[in-house]
């Protein structure tokens, strides 16, 4: 049996990358519905009546959060968003998973097994699931703390380099590059993979291929094309550069 699903993206492009994705898992999910805008949601899922609704929560006319508190019953929820600071309050409504864009296939495979692991991939949310779901996530959150320390390897040595002393992190081809202040480790762990992982108030995401550390941005620093660097308090004084897809997330440390 299928999950039948509503996707509510706010830009077509994503809309249409995410159907293609889906799209990979026919005998998981059957697409019944689509919005582009917070009002049009909202009709959408009260008409169809889904099990399950993948929301974006930046959405035109109002945000995904709004979305679900208009609705007389919530199916299944799984947030998509660009930005990692709405982890927290996504989780508090329930919601079964929390993608990062680009969302990318593994992405969707993980959250439809994690449901599955829940027993709750062929039936819509009621008060019994929602209770399943909250205590799930309560469990995953209490097992998968921020680490304090990263292991990294040095030929054949792990160095276990405290998250205090990385400045940042920078996705580099099927690695990510680990820089800190004096030394440089490179890792197999993908940098999307990274930012589920350690605390968002102590990285953000500047670029699609940068995870800065918060504590150790020195300026913010604006060019005359409307740009946007950082400067951080290393010796060398090092500059990254923020791409304007992520520059609200230093707006809002």
């Amino acid at each position: 049996m299928k999950l039948r699903a509503v996707l509510v993206e706010n830009e077509e492009h994503s809309l249409s990358r995410l159907r293609r994705l889906l799209s990979e898992f026919p005998q998981d999910i059957a697409v019944v519905g689509e919005a582009v805008d917070g009002p049009s949601a909202v009709e959408t899922i009260t008409a169809e009546a889904p099990d399950i609704v993948f929301l974006d929560i930046d959405l035109p006319g109002f945000n995904g959060f709004r979305v679900l508190q208009k609705l007389a019953k919530q199916p299944i929820v799984i947030f998509t968003t660009a930005f990692h600071q709405h982890a927290l309050e996504a989780f508090k409504t329930h919601a079964v998973d929390y993608l990062l864009k680009p969302i990318e296939t593994e992405a969707i495979r993980r959250a439809l097994a994690k449901l599955r692991a829940m027993g709750c991939d062929h039936v819509q949310v009621d008060a019994q699931v929602a209770h399943a779901v909250a205590q799930y996530l309560e469990s995953v959150s209490a097992g998968s703390r921020a680490p304090e320390r990263l292991p990294c390897k040095e030929g054949d040595t792990t160095v276990l380099v405290k998250l205090g002393e990385i400045l940042y992190f920078r996705a580099d081809n099927k690695y990510t590059a680990v820089h800190t202040a004096n030394r440089e480790f490179l890792i197999d762990t993908p940098l999307i993979d990274l930012e589920r992982k350690i605390s968002p108030r102590e990285f953000i995401r500047i670029h699609r291929a940068t995870l800065v550390n918060i504590s150790w941005i020195a300026e913010i620093r604006r060019s005359y094309d409307a740009g946007m660097t950082v400067l951080l308090k290393d010796a060398k004084g090092t500059e990254l550069s923020v791409s304007r897809t992520y520059a609200d997330n230093l707006r809002n440390i």
